[in-house]
């Protein structure tokens, strides 16, 4: 005979219930308690320096401003009609672009390749890696004398070219405006591509192997392996580059600024320099640098939301795990 000493509730799928408390069913344990409290210091940082930040130059870019005590004179939409109205916006766009599709590709290109020789039986295949990998870690600011150094009237590359008797090509690279913007773009190659090398590196140790061999066994070469199933699988980390890339070119300020200073005649400026000379030079006005900045924000923001819809339709399913039957 069995026999109740309580009241037991049953479930839909037959297991009994956990007898309430007082009449009301206990709660499950909180996995955080006070859960808000832990959030708050970086909700509050975020939208304290952040968004209120962004709120108010959206605010700011409405008016003429020198700054300080001077007046804030409304200016409407004029801030956003003259920055759309000057050509040194329009040559700091270009270069943006000309910056993001070379510094993109090249980084691209040696990533991968480097990622792939790195994942091959190679000598001193740790040394390579930290002497690609170290420009990452090197502030811009430290390397820009360099940097100048190496480019300037008698600096590194002319001395090579005097010694190899391409004298011809000798010529001052920073200071020409056919030739600044070309600096630029090669310091950021060169410290590009151990960024896109961590990455592509990580990414291609996440490929299945018996994903490789199949592909060994089918007849692919390294070329075909390298197209048809590595880079196919790398997809959302060159997306990834991608956005970065964009972005960084975008807001590009330390190395020009130390470098060219966007000269000379603005051939190598970008926004970020326009921003910079606009918020700290002699006849400043914040609210036009504030309108560059808006205008900064959106096409950021509308380039990576476009990246990221077009990435995800055309996502292969390469290595996609068939459904169980």
């Amino acid at each position: 005979m069995v026999t109740t000493t309580g009241p037991v509730t049953v479930g839909s799928e037959g297991a009994p219930r956990a007898p309430r408390r007082g009449g009301r069913r206990a709660r499950a344990p909180r996995l955080v308690p006070g859960g808000l409290r832990w959030i708050l210091p970086g909700f509050i940082l975020s939208v304290g320096l952040i968004y209120y930040s962004i709120i108010y130059s959206g605010y700011l870019s409405f008016f003429d401003w020198g700054g300080g005590r001077r007046p804030m004179i409304p200016a409407g939409f004029d801030n956003y009609v003259e920055a759309f109205s000057d050509p040194v916006f329009w040559t700091a766009l270009r270069n943006t672009l000309v910056y993001f599709v070379v510094v993109f590709t090249v980084q691209v290109v040696g990533a991968v390749l480097f990622a792939a020789v790195m994942h091959s039986k190679i000598f001193l295949a740790n040394v390579y890696k930290v002497i690609v990998v170290t420009p990452v870690f090197v502030a811009p600011a430290v390397l820009a004398p360099a940097h100048i150094e190496v480019w300037q009237t008698n600096g590194t590359v002319n001395a090579i070219l005097d010694a190899l008797g391409l004298d011809s090509l000798m010529q001052g690279w920073l200071g020409q405006s056919t030739t600044s913007l070309l600096v630029i773009i090669l310091v950021g190659c060169w410290g590009s591509i151990g960024f896109g090398f961590i990455l592509y590196y990580a990414g291609m140790a996440q490929i299945e192997p018996e994903m490789v061999e199949a592909a060994r066994i089918d007849g692919a070469g390294n070329i075909r392996l390298l197209f048809s199933v590595v880079l196919p699988n790398l997809k959302g980390t060159t997306v990834s580059l991608a956005i970065l890339n964009f972005i960084t070119a975008l807001k590009l300020f330390d190395s020009v600024w130390l470098i060219t200073q966007g000269g000379p005649s603005h051939s190598s400026e970008f926004l970020g320099t326009m921003i910079y000379a606009e918020t700290a030079g002699s006849s400043r006005n914040l609210g036009y640098a504030a309108a560059l900045s808006v205008i900064l924000l959106v096409i950021a923001v509308t380039v990576s939301v476009v990246i990221q819809l077009r990435s995800r339709e055309r996502t292969p399913v390469v290595g996609k795990k068939a459904p169980r039957v």
